[in-house]
């Protein structure tokens, strides 16, 4: 009776482990300094939509803590959502709603569309 307990338990906290491991290992490692070094932009903002059909979400900024551009910027998150209901997302996609406070890490001009994901260093605030 015990073993009927143990191996599914041993399974499934293996399978967990495993799991967790392959999500953390997307992303390379990189300390806070090296993401800002790396990042073109930084800047807190404020979500104005949530995920559209293209992947590109507009924000608010509120502060540019690394270059400089418009109060207004355009951001790549990765995350699409389609109007059917239909979408798609990367492990690595930022997952932003409308009205959400954000830091974002990204690489480009923030005249034009800025790239970004949780590798970046990008995250809610």
């Amino acid at each position: 009776m015990t073993g009927r307990i143990v191996l599914p338990l041993i399974t499934l906290v293996t399978a967990a482990l495993v799991l967790t491991a392959a999500a953390q290992a997307s992303c390379l490692l990189m300390t806070p300094a090296e993401q800002r070094a790396r990042a073109d932009i930084v800047f807190d903002g404020v979500a104005l939509e949530g995920p559209t059909s293209t992947g590109v979400q507009r924000f608010r900024v509120t502060w540019f803590r690394k270059g400089h551009g418009p109060g207004i910027v355009r951001v790549n998150t990765g995350t699409i959502r389609r109007a059917d209901g239909t979408g798609s997302t990367t492990s690595v996609s930022l997952y932003v709603k409308r009205g959400e406070r954000w830091r974002i890490f990204a690489r480009g001009s923030a005249r034009k569309v800025l790239q970004t994901n949780l590798c970046d260093g990008s995250r809610r605030r």
